[in-house]
């Protein structure tokens, strides 16, 4: 049974934030090369705010993965 909720409970907690992260980088990469199209001359600005979004983003899920073992080390 601990077994069962060593794996289960991380990855219950990890599944729908890398999901929403995904999702995430999905529209921002959208919307920068959508930008990028409309206005080439600005593209560099676009791109690096749009590594900076992304990291941000990848940020947040690594904390949710750090979360998630700190709570299955708990049981």
């Amino acid at each position: 049974m601990q077994a069962i909720l060593l794996v289960s409970i991380p990855t219950l907690t990890i599944v729908p934030v890398a999901i929403a992260a995904a999702l995430a980088m999905r529209k921002i990469s959208h919307a920068a090369m959508e930008g990028m199209t409309r206005q080439p001359e600005i593209a560099p600005q676009l791109f690096t705010a749009m590594l900076v979004a992304m990291a941000l983003v990848e940020a947040l899920v690594i904390y949710c993965l750090v979360i998630a073992l700190m709570v299955a080390a708990k049981i």
